[in-house]
């Protein structure tokens, strides 16, 4: 919802930048009886002065939320308040504040070919900040953009952006503006009407906003890698198929020299030739270890259908629990997992067991213990979430959903091609749909005090799925 309002609002910002002096000479200048000369110079003006555009917008839009996500913006009720400031500016009809006083380089079409020289115009516009500015839209774009720190969406918005800009030039210029081009500049309504679509567009973009749930600014922290544990400022990454590695403070830590490696309590254990190996002094067999968890006084792995356990004080195996099992992770005596789409804990010390979460039509995996917390994944048919909450059984819907993403299965359209939805049915809100070809899967997690580390497996059609960690940073979602 939230793209869409932004798309609309760049575009119709674009548009308004149309009855700038720089805009009004763009029509003159690629019209046949202007400087183009000819209708076929006048087309391949009018294309390269569209890809200029184009290309302006996504390098100041583009770019500013670039800027937005190195500085870690990711600031949306921000976002709301500088639109809502646009709209109350633009609804008045205020005088835009600051203003650029420049226009481009009326040379250039007189020593230039002219389609190299539309092509340059074209650029000098999309960027939006070269020449006279017609509405607050454009600004609040810039604002936004930095507060959302989002740098896909700032393409796309630079793209809308350009295509505004381009529309009311092509449309005209081939037929010398014409009467349109002159009720452009002779009717002051007109300007008066697009500034009142911004204020509309601005006000629709800051609801959206403030509606939209928060989201974490989530980033690439291992690519290549899975299943993290953490303790204190060590990284523990699993690496599919080769050698774990340790990230951070490693002082007092043996290399690791397997594969599933976890950090906890102080110690580090891994997965190595058919052995749980821990500090790399102490082996216990374990032919088909495939995980493993270790804090200060246990060990733990998983083995197929089953999770053992060991105290390091004896590293004497014995079976723990038995199930469709999920990766353990420990804190003290206290181990959790999640069998059959549950979360449960067990205390290897008394054997207490406790049921954690549930929820039905829901699956949840993947948990680990950040403090008095414990954070999950939880999944359905319309959304992923990386979960937050007390270390305590309660509903699912009582913790803080940190980051979201679309489900793994992508839905159908809800119709049959060329058909449309029953009466009735029209408006039965859908869920989002990953992108076409793209199968993400978030798996397990891990945590500190201020970011949660998840997981994400990616499956193309004909690849190997591919494992990336992602970090997230510990705000409301």
């Amino acid at each position: 919802m939230v793209e869409v309002t932004l798309i609309a609002l760049a575009l119709v910002a674009g548009v308004t930048g149309a009855w700038s002096p720089c805009g009004f000479s763009m029509v003159e200048t690629l019209a046949p009886s202007g400087y183009a000369g000819r209708m076929r110079v006048t087309v391949v003006a009018c294309t390269t002065f569209a890809l200029g555009a184009l290309g302006g917008g996504v390098v100041t839009f583009g770019g500013l939320a670039l800027l937005g996500s190195w500085l870690g913006a990711a600031a949306p009720a921000i976002a709301a308040l500088i639109a809502l400031a646009a709209a109350a500016g633009e609804a008045r009809g205020a005088r835009i504040m600051p203003q650029v006083r420049r226009q481009v380089p009326e040379s250039w079409r007189r020593v230039m070919p002219v389609p190299l020289a539309a092509g340059l115009y074209g650029v000098l516009l999309g960027l939006g900040f070269t020449t006279f500015i017609l509405t607050f839209a454009v600004w609040a774009l810039a604002g936004v953009s930095v507060a959302l720190g989002d740098p896909e969406l700032g393409l796309v918005i630079g793209l809308a952006f350009g295509v505004g800009r381009t529309l009311p030039v092509v449309i005209l210029a081939p037929f010398g503006g014409g009467a349109a081009h002159a009720a452009m500049a002779e009717q002051p309504r007109i300007l008066r009407g697009l500034r009142l679509a911004d204020a509309a567009a601005l006000a629709v973009v800051a609801v959206a906003l403030f509606a939209a749930p928060a989201q974490a600014q989530v980033s690439a922290a291992a690519i290549g890698f899975a299943d993290p544990s953490v303790d204190g400022q060590t990284l523990a990454l699993h690496r599919p198929g080769g050698v774990g590695e340790l990230r951070g403070p490693t002082v007092n830590r043996p290399p690791v020299t397997g594969n599933h490696p976890a950090v906890g309590g102080g110690h580090t254990a891994w997965i190595e030739q058919g052995h749980v190996i821990i500090d790399a002094a102490h082996a216990i067999s374990a032919p088909a270890a495939d995980s493993v968890a270790v804090s200060s006084t246990f060990v733990v792995w998983r083995q197929g259908t089953e999770l053992w356990a060991a105290s390091l004080a004896e590293l004497r195996p014995r079976q723990a629990v038995v199930g469709r099992i999920g990766r353990p992770a420990l804190s003290g005596n206290l181990l959790v997992y999640d069998v059959d789409g549950r979360i449960e804990s067990l205390d290897l010390a008394t054997g207490v067991r406790t049921m954690l979460r549930r929820e039905a039509r829901a699956q949840l995996r993947g948990p680990s213990i950040v403090g008095l917390e414990l954070t999950y994944v939880r999944a359905t048919y319309t959304r992923q979430q990386v979960r937050v909450g007390r270390l305590r059984p309660q509903r699912v819907s009582s913790d803080a959903a940190i980051y979201g993403t679309y489900p793994t299965a992508r839905r159908d359209a809800g119709h049959e091609p060329n058909r449309f939805p029953a009466k009735g049915h029209i408006n039965k809100p859908l869920w989002e749909r990953p992108p076409a070809g793209v199968q993400d899967t978030l798996t397990t997690t891990a945590g500190t005090s201020d970011a949660i580390y998840v997981t994400r497996v990616r499956k193309r059609p004909g690849e190997t799925p591919f494992a990336t960690v992602l970090v997230v940073p510990r705000v409301a979602a």
